[in-house]
């Protein structure tokens, strides 16, 4: 069971960190306690409340039995097929168990929905939840016992493309990044955009509520800039432990410092986009934003990189960071000086200690 957990499970949660952290970020940072009663009640009694519920959680365990299935094919994964040799109720149970390990976002919300539904008393409009959460954890039961059953050639076998770009791949490593976090977390991109495009709408909102100087809508940004670090963890992932051989190649330190930058300078063009559009802001104090946001991203990148990638006590620090940044912008500290201390604060970090302009 435990080596279920670990190898299955775990590796999971491990691969979409930065998916589950955008949407923490979205989640607790963006939406209100107000606003998850809302939600809830929605769920609760709107006329296509559950059935939108139990979309949603399909989508989430078809991605799981995606996981699972595509996962068990690869050659570390062989030990797996052994479990053929467990009696049938044995299978039974440890795949249950596994699958309510997938499953623990879903059973989290279902304790909450439990809880809203008794304050508000509508307990009586919960009991399709059970069936459900017994199809969802039937589905990946399932689709693991499938798995074991049916052997799969580890060479994959190439098939044709329906559609062929009629020009090459670029010699590019900004490419090949952007082109791997589009491809392989598709996802986390999605849920981070999204994210980050609905905090800086609803800061370009409130400001034109009011009469506000910059600093209100740098402080919102700011939000909606940090709910990025998801995808900054992702493309640290991928420099770190997918491009492998690129950190042993002769290259200057302030050239890859720079194709960092470059990076998170595509990366948060969506939401500063939203903000050029409503209009309420002129060129100049957007591009204070977006150089404001780029330093965010890039401090946040270095704290990965001087981790090694652990995310241990990174929202603690985040959260600190994000505080100490809004009592500089309240001061009236400008918001180019912070964007340029920022930035020479990173490439000073990112400098080797012996001096050497190689790394």
């Amino acid at each position: 069971m435990k080596m279920l957990l670990l190898s299955t499970v775990s590796a999971f949660f491990r691969q979409r960190a930065g998916t589950f952290l955008v949407l923490l970020g979205v989640l607790f940072g963006f939406l209100s306690a107000n606003e998850h009663h809302a939600f809830a009640i929605f769920f609760l009694t709107g006329t296509y409340g559950m059935f939108s519920l139990f979309a949603i959680w399909l989508v989430y365990t078809l991605l799981c039995v995606q996981f699972l299935i595509n996962t068990w094919k690869s050659p570390e994964y062989t030990f797996i097929y052994h479990a053929r040799t467990w009696p049938a109720l044995t299978r039974t149970q440890r795949f249950s168990m596994q699958a309510l390990g997938f499953l623990q976002p879903i059973l989290y919300y279902g304790v909450y929905l439990l809880i809203i539904s008794i304050q508000d008393k509508l307990l009586a409009r919960l009991w399709p939840v059970i069936p459900f959460y017994i199809v969802l954890v039937l589905m990946l039961a399932l689709a693991a016992e499938w798995r074991i059953r049916k052997p799969v050639l580890y060479v994959p076998v190439k098939s044709r493309s329906f559609f062929k770009w009629p020009f090459a791949r670029p010699s590019s490593w900004l490419y090949w990044s952007m082109e791997w976090l589009v491809r392989e977390r598709g996802i986390t991109l999605l849920v981070g955009k999204l994210g980050a495009m609905l905090a800086a709408a609803g800061t370009m909102l409130y400001y034109s509520t009011g009469e506000y100087d910059i600093r209100m809508p740098a402080v919102g940004m700011s939000l909606a800039y940090l709910l990025n670090l998801g995808l900054s963890l992702e493309l640290y992932r991928w420099e770190a432990e997918i491009w492998l051989w690129g950190r042993s190649l002769p290259v200057q330190v302030w050239k890859r410092w720079g194709r960092v930058v470059v990076l998170h300078l595509m990366l948060i063009v969506p939401e500063t986009a939203v903000v050029l559009r409503s209009g309420a802001l002129g060129l100049a104090e957007v591009a204070q934003l977006y150089l404001l946001g780029l330093t965010i991203l890039i401090v946040s990148y270095l704290y990965f990189y001087k981790r090694s990638g652990l995310p241990e006590n990174a929202m603690q620090v985040f959260l600190f960071g994000f505080v100490g940044l809004t009592l500089l912008i309240l001061y009236k500290i400008p918001l180019l000086l912070l964007a340029a201390v920022g930035l020479l604060f990173s490439l000073y970090a990112s400098w080797p200690k012996g001096g050497s302009s190689w790394k």
